[in-house]
C-alpha cells in the first residue's frame, strides 16, 4: 500500500505546490497562503520519503538506518503545524495571529528536537522500509519517541477538525466551506492513524499483533492526506469547476432552444439578428445565448399569446401546454393571440423555462413528423 497510495498523495501534493508557487512568488498573498504553501511542501516530503524506494535510498546515502522514519514523521509535524498556522491567520487579525503562530512554531520545534534526540538514542539499527513504525513500536526509547510524536500530532489534528468545521459555518463562499469540511474529514483520518499508532505501543505487552490494524494507520494517513490536500486546494480550483459547469449548461441550453427559435424565426425572419445561427455556438457563447433567448421572447410577444389561467403546478406539464399553444399559433398566424401560453413558474429563470418549452416543442414537432 505504501508503494501505491503514498506516491499518489505525494504527486497530488507536489502538483498543488507547483500551482501555488506563482501566486506566492508574486507576493500578493497573505501569511495564511504562505502557510498553505508550506502545507503542500511538507505533505509532499512526508509521502515522498515514506515511499519504500526513497526510504532505502536515503538510508544508503546517509548511512543512517531508518533515518527516513524521523524525516517523514518530522514532516508530518510540519503538515500539522502549517495547517494550524493557516487557520490561526484566518481566524485572527495579522497583528494578533503572528505572535500566536510564533509560539506554535517554537512548540513544534521543541517537539521535533525531542524527537530527534530520542530517535538518535533509540536502537533502530536494522533497516525496515515498510513496517519500521510498527516493528519498533514497543521498543524502549522508540516507544517514548512514538508517543511524543503521535500525541503532538493528535492534539493538532483535533484542533484542525474543530476549527475547520467552525470556520466552514462562518465563511462566505460555498467552495471555501466545502474545502474546510473536507480538510476536517482528512484530519479525522489523521486521528485514525494516531489511534493505530497508540495501539502499536501497547500491542507488545498485551500480546497482540499490530499488523492486524496497520491497514487502519495506512488508510488513515493516505486517504486522510488526499482528502486534506483536496480540501485545502478546493477554494482555488472549485470556482473554475463551477464556471465550466455553467459553460456546458449554457451550451446545452443554446442547443436545446434551437427548435423553438428556428420555428419562430422561420415564421418571422425579422426576429433574428443572425439568421444563419445554428444549433451550436462557436465563440461568444454568452452573447449568442442571450440573443437566442431575447429573440424567442420577441417571437412570443409577436405571437401575442394570451396568459393561461389554469392552476397547473407541474413545470413539465405547463411547458407542454405552452408548446401546444405555440405550435397552434404558428400553424394559424391569423389567430395569433388566441393561444394560451402558461407563464413560467416563479422559481424558474427565463432561460430555464424556455429550455423546458423548447424541449416540449421539439418533442411535439418530432411526433407530428412521424404521423
Amino acid at each position: 500500500m505504501n508503494g501505491v497510495l503514498y506516491p499518489l498523495c505525494a504527486g497530488i501534493a507536489w502538483i498543488s505546490l507547483l500551482f501555488k508557487l506563482p501566486a506566492l512568488s508574486r507576493g500578493d498573498r497573505g501569511p495564511a497562503a504562505v502557510a498553505v504553501g508550506f502545507f503542500y511542501l511538507f505533505m509532499g516530503l512526508t509521502f515522498t520519503i515514506s515511499d519504500p524506494r526513497v526510504w532505502a535510498l536515503l538510508d544508503r546515502v546517509t548511512g543512517v538506518p531508518n533515518l527516513a522514519l524521523l524525516l517523514s514523521q518530522g514532516s508530518v509535524i510540519g503538515v500539522a503545524a502549517s495547517q494550524l498556522a493557516a487557520l490561526t491567520f484566518w481566524g485572527h487579525e495579522p497583528e494578533r495571529a503572528r505572535p500566536v503562530v510564533r509560539r506554535q512554531i517554537w512548540g513544534f520545534a521543541g517537539v521535533l528536537a525531542a524527537m530527534a534526540v530520542l530517535f538518535t538514542l533509540a536502537d533502530l539499527t536494522e533497516e525496515d522500509t515498510t513496517t519500521a513504525a510498527v516493528r519498533y513500536a514497543g521498543h524502549g526509547l522508540y516507544s517514548v519517541y512514538l508517543m511524543l510524536y503521535v500525541t503532538a500530532f493528535a492534539v493538532t489534528e483535533y484542533l484542525i477538525v474543530v476549527r475547520c468545521l467552525r470556520y466552514a459555518r462562518a465563511v462566505d463562499g460555498a467552495w471555501l466551506a466545502r474545502g474546510l469540511r473536507l480538510a476536517a474529514f482528512g484530519a479525522a483520518g489523521g486521528l485514525a492513524y494516531v489511534l493505530a499508532r497508540y495501539a502499536d505501543v501497547v500491542a507488545g505487552p498485551l500480546g497482540l499483533d499490530p499488523q492486524r490494524w496497520e491497514v487502519v494507520a495506512r488508510l488513515g494517513a493516505g486517504l486522510g492526506g488526499i482528502c486534506t490536500l483536496i480540501g485545502w486546494s478546493l477554494p482555488g480550483w472549485g470556482p473554475q469547476v463551477s464556471g465550466l459547469r455553467a459553460h456546458w449548461r449554457d451550451r446545452r441550453a443554446y442547443r436545446a432552444l434551437y427548435p423553438l427559435w428556428a420555428a419562430l424565426t422561420a415564421a418571422n425572419p425579422d426576429l433574428a439578428l443572425d439568421r444563419d445561427a445554428g444549433r451550436r455556438a462557436g465563440r461568444d457563447l454568452n452573447f449568442r445565448l442571450h440573443r437566442r433567448v431575447i429573440e424567442i421572447q420577441d417571437g412570443l410577444r409577436w405571437l401575442r399569446p394570451a396568459r393561461d389561467s389554469t392552476d397547473v403546478v407541474d413545470p413539465d406539464l405547463r411547458a407542454q401546454f405552452a408548446a401546444v399553444a405555440i405550435a397552434d399559433a404558428l400553424a394559424d398566424p391569423v389567430r395569433t393571440g388566441a393561444g394560451t401560453v402558461p407563464e413560467p413558474p416563479p422559481e424558474d429563470t427565463d432561460t430555464a423555462w424556455l429550455v423546458r418549452v423548447a424541449g416540449a416543442f421539439a418533442e411535439l414537432e418530432a411526433g407530428s413528423a412521424q404521423r
